[in-house]
């Protein structure tokens, strides 16, 4: 099994959702930001961490209609600032972080697996 950085990861959705959302958005409201092969076990929402879930690997949708996000990279850390929401989310060596957004705007997705 290859294993890919969730800093990668969030950089390629960044770069995804900004792709998509110079592309048009029909909706006014903006686009939604996907992270995909998030691990469950490194994710905390608002400073709490999220646990007791089904599986570890997961892909992680916010609602939080972006029109405009900026990825910056500084001391080991990646930063996705949406805007205008104003919703940041953090990765790092100690896991993925957001801030900003409430829980109606996160919808959490397991990824299935195949035996």
């Amino acid at each position: 099994m290859k294993t890919v950085s969730v800093s990668r990861i969030l950089i390629v959705s960044a770069l995804t959702a900004t792709s998509v959302i110079w592309a048009g958005c029909s909706s006014a409201s903006g686009a939604d930001v996907y992270l995909e092969g998030a691990s469950i076990g490194s994710v905390s929402i608002e400073g709490k961490p999220v646990t007791g879930l089904p599986s570890q690997a997961l892909n992680i949708v916010l609602k939080t209609g972006a029109t405009k996000v900026v990825v910056s990279q500084s001391g080991g850390k990646t930063t996705i600032k949406l805007m205008p929401s104003g919703a940041v989310i953090t990765s790092g060596t100690d896991g993925i972080s957001f801030s900003g957004v409430e829980s109606d705007q996160i919808k959490l997705e397991w990824e299935k697996t195949t035996k």
